[in-house]
């Protein structure tokens, strides 16, 4: 009976002992599989940080690439500065040798025609040139190239001024408007700008002195407007004579050329 009583007893021990394990086995599978769940997370955000840096590294590879190709054009940009510095330096230079200043001719020229500010007289730098815009009614009727009796009000001081810069060329350039024009003395636009052109030369040297080596005449017809030609205040600006003072800047080329 006693032996009985062990042997059962020592069968609840093994049974109990068995469950235990069980509960044990499954409890550690189960961290198994969380502990298997992290790692698979981490893989992944792992994964996904490792692509942020690389994304990272190659926008700030390129930033770098970028800095580096906007300091080459900042440093392009600084040198051209100075290369435009010094040239214009040399420019002051050889037309103040020469007794020659654009600025002090345009005041002169603007003080001169004062009287006619009102009437559509322009005058500007442009490309290193002196441009002189005179409209049509202030010389000519419209078709006409004879000059009218009231020209000589802008002509007259205009050809003072220029008289006292010697070494100043003078390019006279007739425009037209869009309006096609043939009669029995001007075949087109172009034959009356040109013509036009030709009177004004005529009389700067008949009239004013002008030395005729410095005047060139030339006509451009309706090919360079400045406005439009489709209103009628369009056409009036684009019917006009250019007068278009070039200082004598041969020395200043021959300076560039040694330069190079």
């Amino acid at each position: 009976m006693r032996k009985l009583s062990t042997g059962i007893l020592l069968i609840i021990l093994i049974a109990l002992s068995s469950c235990k394990a069980k509960k044990e086995l499954a409890a550690s599978q189960e961290q198994n599989q969380k502990l298997q769940t992290d790692l698979t997370s981490c893989t992944t955000n792992l994964t996904s940080s490792t692509n942020k840096i690389a994304e990272l590294n190659s926008q700030v590879s390129t930033l770098q690439s970028q800095n580096a190709s906007l300091a080459r054009d900042a440093e392009y940009c600084k040198q051209l500065k100075a290369d435009l510095q010094a040239r214009r330096e040399a420019l002051n230079a050889a037309l103040a040798e020469q007794g020659t200043s654009l600025q002090e001719i345009r005041e002169r020229i603007i003080a001169g025609l004062s009287q006619l500010a009102d009437s559509g007289i322009d005058v500007e730098f442009k490309e290193g040139l002196l441009y002189v815009d005179l409209p049509e009614k202030l010389l000519f009727a419209e078709g006409s190239a004879v000059l009218s009796k009231n020209a000589k009000n802008a002509l007259n001081p205009l050809a003072s001024v220029l008289n006292n810069y010697p070494k100043v060329q003078i390019f006279v350039v007739g425009h037209t408007d869009s309006k096609n024009i043939h009669t029995a003395r001007f075949q087109d636009n172009w034959s009356l700008s040109t013509e036009r052109a030709n009177s004004i030369v005529r009389v700067l040297k008949d009239s004013y002195s002008v030395d005729p080596n410095r005047l060139l005449a030339a006509g451009r017809g309706k090919y360079l407007p400045v406005a439009s030609n489709d209103t009628k205040e369009g056409r009036a600006l684009n019917r006009r004579i250019q007068i278009i003072l070039n200082p004598d800047l041969r020395k200043l080329w021959d300076m560039m050329e040694q330069s190079r």
